[in-house]
């Protein structure tokens, strides 16, 4: 196989704003754009999967059509399909592509968004598999948030500042102060969130946050400000099961700092990468963190400073998505079939040539893009200058308690 571009499925929201256009090279005629889900298998919002020998890596000169990398080698811009193939009818043919682990799932576990909150989002929670699947007939909804960019004083809604009953709660709601009983984070780029499912939470104003989530769209809104939609209408609440499905205690001080402060360890262990101790993990000029892991996704989040180079391992277990979150560089895959490649057995990468039955593949990629790597055996490396997120399936997943 080879390395697939995605196209994210957009979405307007009435809070959205203009950044992920404007600066993350978000293709969309909506505008405001709230959400890009660059990463869906989802009916509600299907991403596109391209594949396109004209971006891989070519000798020749700078042409019009091509683009200069760090290195000064050229790469083509364009794909020979703009929009590509529905990704969830790429995963129904190639199945093999998310890999064994994948394959232990009814549907592709995973699902990425970038979120541009210009106004508050509403005050939600969502339930867990078991009260969806009794209740709604889909899955529940576990997320992780990983904060990008914020304004000056911007904050989001994080929990319960103490244990309220079921009537305290519905009081607060019907008074229209249910935000008083919240945990207010302000929040710095980088924070990351672990948002297991049943935890009442908010993106506030101002606040710009890359989203990986189980593969879901089930949300019910508890408080909404008052707000209309575009026609007029006051948007639907759904109270009721919101308040069957939220986890009514206190947020405590210390599950509240580990959840937004995980980001700053290293991860000892990765699936995609190399064994690491400390948080110089993988060389000179390269950081690699675990931020986030349960069953339905593993997140890693991999700092290149300088035009710094790292590799990392691809089997059959997992898929392997890449989304830019700052930056550029040159992401490669190369396949096991090539000529003489890891007889060893170590994990190191060596830049063979491939044989005939081998191959290798190169894109240039900038802040903003998303890609997928399906499961098989090989090896994938980046080099360049700026900020990735690695998300693939583990077996041994990582899910916090209190």
């Amino acid at each position: 196989m080879a390395i697939g571009k995605i196209h994210p499925a957009c979405k307007q929201y009435l809070w959205g704003g203009e950044k992920l256009i404007r600066e993350y090279g978000i293709s969309s005629p909506k505008t405001p754009l709230a959400e890009a889900w660059v990463l869906s298998a989802h009916p509600d919002g299907d991403s596109r999967i391209s594949f396109s020998d004209e971006s891989r890596f070519s000798e020749g000169a700078a042409s019009s059509e091509g683009k200069k990398s760090s290195e000064g080698r050229v790469f083509s811009e364009g794909d020979s399909c703009s929009h590509g193939e529905s990704f969830a009818e790429y995963l129904k043919c190639h199945p093999e592509a998310a890999g064994s682990l994948g394959k232990a799932f009814p549907f592709f576990p995973t699902l990425i968004k970038l979120i541009d909150a210009k106004k508050a989002l509403s005050i939600q929670v969502h339930p867990d598999d078991s009260f969806a699947l009794s209740r709604e007939g889909q899955y529940g909804k576990t997320e992780m948030w990983i904060v990008l960019e914020r304004e000056e004083g911007a904050f989001l809604y994080f929990g319960f500042q103490k244990d309220y009953t079921e009537e305290e709660i519905r009081r607060a709601i019907e008074e229209e102060n249910f935000p008083s009983l919240l945990c207010k984070v302000m929040v710095e780029p980088g924070d990351v969130f672990f948002i297991p499912a049943g935890t009442v939470h908010a993106i506030g104003a101002g606040i710009l946050l890359a989203e990986v989530q189980q593969n879901s769209n089930l949300t019910y809104r508890v408080y909404d400000y008052g707000r209309k939609d575009a026609q007029g209408n006051t948007r639907e609440l759904h109270v009721e099961k919101a308040l069957e499905v939220m986890d009514r205690k206190q947020l405590s001080a210390y599950r509240q700092e580990a959840f937004k402060k995980q980001g700053t360890k290293a991860a000892e262990e990765n699936a995609v990468g190399k064994s690491t101790e400390g948080k110089d993990v993988a060389g000179k000029n390269v950081y690699l963190e675990r931020i986030g892991s349960c069953e339905y996704f593993t997140v890693d989040r991999l700092c290149l400073e300088d035009n710094a180079f790292y590799s990392g391992k691809l089997t059959k277990e997992s898929f392997l998505s890449l989304l830019v979150l700052e930056g550029e560089g040159v992401f490669t895959e190369e396949t096991k079939c090539c000529k003489d490649m890891h007889q060893d057995g170590s994990t190191e990468y060596k830049q063979e040539e491939c044989s005939s039955a081998g191959k290798k593949e190169q894109r240039f990629v900038k802040k903003g893009e998303s890609y997928f790597l399906p499961a098989e055996e090989g090896q994938w490396s980046l080099k360049g200058t700026g900020k990735f997120l690695l998300t693939f399936l583990s077996e041994k997943n990582c899910a916090r308690e209190d």
